[in-house]
């Protein structure tokens, strides 16, 4: 992977794609229109109305997922708030899990960085994902530290395995 110039010049923010959340929303507000609808017929369920609450209050908190990558940091937007220095980390890459693409930065003492967003799932948004996650790799490899070192090789100095 070679760094693209002009790429790393200002903050840039990536968040959850509209598609995503917009769905969610669409749900969540059709399960409070049949709810409002089924009140005055039969006394309507107030299990409609806390499900589509739910949905709807997810779909706004989703809105807000995502990295804003800055020349020190990548800092995470997800369920809980993280700021990654970027000569901790070791990779960019990408994993699957359960139909839906997402991006996994890796750490230089082992741990793992899920991102809620950029992701793709089952296809849909694949484009923009695959945009996103070029770009989060193009941060890195402007950005990592001289701590980098390829995933899975010794230490410098450390005896090699037989």
């Amino acid at each position: 992977m070679s760094v693209e110039h002009g790429v790393v010049e200002a903050t840039v923010r990536i968040r959850t794609s509209p598609l995503n959340w917009v769905v969610l929303f669409g749900c969540g507000l059709f399960l409070l229109a049949m709810q409002a609808l089924l009140w005055g017929s039969r006394g309507g369920d107030v299990g409609l109305t806390v499900v589509g609450g739910m949905f709807v209050g997810e779909s706004l908190w989703m809105r807000s997922f995502g990295v804003d990558l800055t020349p020190e940091f990548a800092n995470v937007r997800g369920l809980l708030r993280r700021h990654v220095r970027w000569d901790y980390v070791q990779g960019v890459q990408c994993f699957r899990q359960l139909g839906t693409d997402r991006v996994c930065l890796a750490l230089e003492n082992g741990q793992v960085v899920n991102l809620r967003a950029p992701s793709s799932s089952w296809g849909f948004g694949a484009a923009r994902y695959e945009h996103d996650f070029h770009r989060i790799g193009q941060w890195w490899l402007a950005h990592r530290g001289p701590s980098w070192r390829p995933i899975g090789l010794a230490a410098p100095g450390a005896p090699a395995p037989e």
